[in-house]
């Protein structure tokens, strides 16, 4: 295994093969680092470093904020540009929920790798809440985009209300997510 240093300014942690004068992530001088040994086994720490699950929840928090900008957007539009325009949000829509879904799955394990049993913690307990919350939400945005579309000014309404109901939950799911990111049991 790789000898680790730790940033005593920051937190950084790198392989010590790799520092040079200055911390990559701070730009504290060389002498700021000290060893460190990581709490966690290698097999574990890799499944980890692979981010899964936060490059995933970048899909779902995407396509809720351009659902709700381009919901707003087609108020302002007309003719061929609209139509276009509601193609676009119809797939973006009906997509929503099956990153939730994705993310939710990778989540799961994620915590799993780092906590082994999800049921001991509140806020991964929480995260599963909210998550299933966004699922729901986003279903009915699609369901609602797909069938009532942007005929009448309360379908229109319902829509942009659901839309930044995505982004709330969005929000809540990774304030939580934060929280946690750098937390794990030791061992392998």
């Amino acid at each position: 295994m790789k000898k680790l240093v730790r940033c005593r300014a920051c937190g950084f942690i790198m392989e010590e093969e790799k520092l040079r004068d200055k911390c990559p992530a701070c730009g504290a001088p060389k002498i700021a680092f000290e060893p460190y040994t990581d709490p966690m086994g290698e097999k574990r720490r890799r499944l980890l470093k692979l981010d899964l699950h936060p490059v995933a929840v970048h899909f779902p928090v995407s396509f809720s904020v351009l659902v709700l900008l381009f919901s707003i957007v087609n108020l302002f539009l007309s003719g061929t540009a609209s139509d276009l325009l509601v193609d676009t949000i119809k797939i973006m829509a009906l997509l929503l929920p099956v990153f939730v879904i994705i993310a939710g799955i990778l989540g799961y394990n994620d915590g799993k790798v780092r906590f082994r049993k999800i049921k001991i913690s509140k806020i991964l307990k929480a995260k599963i809440l909210y998550a299933g919350i966004f699922f729901v939400v986003a279903a009915v945005l699609a369901a609602a985009i797909w069938t009532e579309g942007f005929d009448t000014g309360i379908s229109t309404a319902l829509i942009i209300v659901l839309a930044a109901g995505t982004i709330t939950l969005s929000v809540i799911l990774g304030l939580l997510g934060v929280s946690i990111n750098k937390a794990a049991f030791p061992g392998n």
